[in-house]
């Protein structure tokens, strides 16, 4: 009988010794934190994750707006080179006697200036005199 009671021992010791352990784990401070922060990293991961869903989204709406711009200066350039020749024809711009604005004498000169300008003045502002050097 005494053999008995030391197995029994050992093993209510054993298995005390375990289910303390995972108690502590369970229950502990650190365990509590763990768990907060895999929650914090869960909620983070879901944002950023919408984040990302819509910024595909305006990133492929606006695609699609500028593909219907360029479709629609697509036509109306299209309109435009169809019915420039039914509105009016070489012969009416050659009647106009349009001529080029820009003469030879009509471009800017560069070397305006003859020397480059000083970035200091030329005499003293007497900021650093002494009241007695002043008068």
């Amino acid at each position: 009988m005494n053999s008995e009671i030391v197995i029994y021992l050992v093993i209510g010791l054993a298995f005390g010794i375990t289910l303390g352990i995972i108690l502590a784990n369970v229950f502990s401070p650190k365990s509590r934190k763990f768990n907060q922060l895999q929650r914090e990293l869960e909620e983070a991961k879901q944002q950023l994750s919408t984040q990302k869903q819509t910024i595909v989204k305006h990133f492929s709406h606006s695609a699609e707006i500028l593909d219907n711009m360029a479709k629609d200066f697509r036509r109306l350039y299209q309109h435009m080179a169809e019915n420039s020749n039914n509105l009016i024809s070489q012969e009416d711009i050659n009647s106009l006697n349009i001529k080029p604005t820009i003469n030879e004498t009509d471009k800017p000169t560069i070397n305006f200036m003859k020397a480059q300008p000083k970035d200091y003045a030329s005499d003293h502002s007497g900021l650093l005199k002494n009241p007695e050097q002043k008068q």
